[in-house]
């Protein structure tokens, strides 16, 4: 190789999700189907996959706790089954002391999963 004539390193066929570059979560959370508009608030804390944050429904100024789930960790068929199997069992369940489901939606970038705030975590 020349002096002067630099070598371009060739793109990477595949990107690993971890280290993509993640979208940034809205300050205002819509539920397409509904036009329901929640406000983030504050971060709670993140898991493997999520990160979660106190969202208020802009409406009835009910607060409860937003999981955020950004689309590009749900690449592999069994990530998505996954998701989907989190949000059926939750939905399905009605006790006392497990954390209450309220609903999810979904955007282009992220899935949201609306769940009862738990004050002493």
């Amino acid at each position: 190789m020349s002096a002067g004539i630099a070598k371009t390193a060739k793109p990477s066929a595949h990107v690993d999700p971890k280290s993509a570059p993640l979208k940034e979560i809205p300050d205002i959370l819509v539920d397409p189907r509904t036009m329901k508009r929640y406000m983030r608030g504050r971060f709670l804390g993140k898991g493997g996959f999520a990160k979660c944050y106190e969202i208020t429904d802009m409406d009835t100024k009910e607060v409860f706790a937003g999981k955020v789930v950004p689309k590009s960790m749900l690449l592999k068929p069994h990530q998505k089954e996954k998701m989907s199997t989190e949000i059926a069992i939750h939905k399905s369940l009605d006790n006392p002391h497990v954390v209450g489901f309220h609903g999810f939606f979904e955007d282009d970038d992220f899935v949201y999963v609306v769940l009862e705030i738990c004050r002493r975590r």
